[in-house]
């Protein structure tokens, strides 16, 4: 018994009339864009789940008319924002509508403080030319100091905002305007001193060098009275600062 076989060219030309057809545009059903608002829905929420951001039910998603909208509560500012940004990594053309609230723990003002400024000091970026201040008022945070680099501004706003308890950020954080070379003359000469290896030894050393128009401002802490003069003489004697600000704090102050 003989089989027929279809000569090569004749598959492959019903091969392109099947791709044609199936490719062809079909009108929209009620039930496509049903399964499309549920498919965006479910990888929101497995995005929110990776991230660790969705858990235990906290937050509900809904997507309808090209809009994901996100209710219930997070436990920080930084994953109320986070959310929003892994919906939209989701679907860019779709609006999201954050209704989600912050659900922070009560915490003392001055442990909340104390919280904020070392997960700022914990940055990895957060050096000696850098300087924060934490205010806190009620769960209102307020930054002041100043920052080597500009995006680092708005860095450790983010840093803040990854803290429990914080429900608004106040952000007065300033660039520094200075010449590169006088803030490492100035950090040299005082981490290079013998009088001072002991604090370069420190995960953060506590003495800060912020130059702001050939002005150095000398801000941190340290020991005694004696080390505080010394460090404000050496810097305007044996560098080319016009002016030096000691802000110096002393520990047992």
């Amino acid at each position: 018994m003989k089989t027929h076989r279809l000569a090569p060219t004749l598959v492959a030309f019903l091969t392109i009339i099947a791709l044609a057809i199936t490719s062809m545009p079909v009108p929209a059903r009620a039930e496509d864009k049903k399964k499309s608002d549920s498919t965006v829905r479910i990888f929101v929420e497995y995005k929110l789940a990776k991230k660790g951001i969705l858990t235990n039910d906290n937050i509900n998603v809904s997507v309808a008319n090209r809009a994901i909208t996100l209710t219930g509560s997070v436990p920080t500012l930084h994953d109320r924002t986070e959310a929003v940004k892994e919906a939209h990594n989701v679907c860019d053309d779709y609006k999201v509508v954050n209704n989600l609230s912050v659900s922070a723990p009560i915490r003392p003002d001055s442990v909340l403080a104390a919280a904020v400024l070392k997960q700022v000091e914990n940055h990895v970026f957060y050096t000696v030319f850098d300087w924060l201040t934490v205010g806190v008022k009620n769960g209102v945070v307020t930054l002041h100091g100043w920052v080597d680099n500009p995006w680092e501004v708005g860095q450790y706003q983010s840093e803040a905002a990854k803290v429990p308890g914080v429900t608004k950020i106040v952000n007065h954080l300033k660039m520094e305007m200075n010449f590169g070379y006088l803030r490492y003359r100035v950090a040299r000469l005082i981490y290079d001193d013998p009088m001072f290896w002991q604090y370069s030894m420190e995960l953060n050393p506590p003495i800060h060098v912020i130059v702001n128009n050939d002005k150095v401002m000398l801000e941190g802490y340290v020991n005694s009275q004696g080390e505080r003069g010394y460090l404000a003489s050496q810097v305007r004697f044996r560098t080319d600062a016009i002016g030096v600000v000691n802000n110096l704090q002393v520990v047992s102050d």
